[in-house]
């Protein structure tokens, strides 16, 4: 009795982990998940190989021989990955931008009388905080004297940002002092264009969708930056390719893995 043909379509759930000098940050960290980080909507993962360069060794000899091949070989080649992915949670934003991204949790909370750095008078100063709230209305003062809003400066709440027009002061002044109350916030920031190249730790939770068994993908060091542009006003979501090479990581034996399972007949 033959078996069935092996024909394979494969789907599968990759996880992302930033590798950050060894310490391995989940892309999208989720306390109930079994990892602890949920996979990204990813629409194509595809292995390549750049065969390394060919060794041949040609005879000398006088004969018939002469300039044949009398050993040759190929040297190892290089694997990258070049995955394309559907969701761009902040530490993959980060890899749009060529960029290191960290993130950051703030409880609510308030400032009084904290000096403010006059750096400028011509574009908005920004502060420590975002998001900030209406009631208490925020404060702020030169010396004892109170300004007024909407004449001595403008202040955006939701930014976080203030622009003195005060004609009394001047940049640099250093007694000027504001208080405000700020909501609870979550917040990536992006240095961008510093990172072309970033480590991922990822590894690919797989179904077999016609014969049903399971497979393992585990890559331990893949170098990932975006393949192509990102048109960040594009009028359809926004998707990035991402690409890179294939390391053996320190401790490991290969590059990756992927091991295949089903249950005994």
């Amino acid at each position: 009795m033959s078996t069935a043909p092996q024909v394979r379509q494969f789907a599968g759930d990759f996880r992302f982990w930033q590798n950050n000098n060894g310490t391995l940050v989940p892309v999208i960290p989720v306390t109930d998940d079994p990892s602890g980080n949920q996979p990204v909507e990813t629409n194509s993962f595809t292995f390549a190989y750049e065969a390394g360069e060919k060794v041949e060794i040609k005879s000398k000899r006088r004969d018939s021989r002469y300039n044949q091949p009398i050993y040759s070989d190929t040297q190892p080649g290089t694997t990258s990955v070049n995955t394309g992915l559907l969701e761009l949670p902040p530490l993959i934003m980060a890899r749009i931008l060529f960029g290191e991204g960290s993130g950051a949790t703030l409880e609510a909370g308030s400032v009084g009388d904290d000096p403010l750095a006059i750096t400028s008078k011509d574009v908005p100063i920004q502060l420590p905080h975002r998001l900030l709230d209406d009631t208490p209305v925020p404060v702020v003062k030169q010396g004892a004297t109170t300004l007024a809003p909407g004449i001595d400066y403008d202040l955006n709440l939701r930014r976080g940002q203030i622009r003195v027009k005060a004609v009394g002061i001047d940049v640099g002044d250093a007694d000027v002092t504001i208080s405000y109350s700020y909501a609870a916030q979550v917040s990536m920031h992006i240095v961008g264009g510093a990172t072309p190249t970033k480590q991922f730790y990822i590894t690919g939770d797989m179904q077999d969708r016609i014969s049903g068994e399971n497979g393992e993908l585990r890559i331990p060091q893949v170098n990932l930056t975006v393949d192509g542009d990102v048109d960040w006003l594009s009028a359809e979501p926004i998707q990035a390719t991402l690409t890179g090479d294939v390391v053996v990581a320190p401790g490991e034996t290969a590059p990756y893995t992927f091991t295949t399972y089903r249950a005994a007949a």
